[in-house]
């Protein structure tokens, strides 16, 4: 991939990451247990995972980048 998809994807997941803190507050102000059971189970983790099995944005990306520079 080339440099400039690489910056587009890294700033997909930011957006996703900035989504994802503005819904948990959302929910934080509003409905204090959804929050935190959406908390519990990564709800709010948009592109990325607790699980380092997952496949996941983050982990596609990364693995782009790996093979670029490999």
């Amino acid at each position: 991939m080339n440099n400039e998809m690489m910056q587009r994807l890294e700033q997909i997941q930011e957006e996703l990451a900035a989504l994802g803190a503005e819904a948990a507050e959302i929910f934080q102000e509003n409905s204090p247990s959804l929050h935190d059971q959406g908390e519990a189970y990564g709800a709010f983790e948009f592109g990325t995972s607790s699980n380092p099995y997952d496949t996941t944005l983050a982990s596609l990306i990364e693995s782009a980048q790996e093979e670029e520079f490999a």
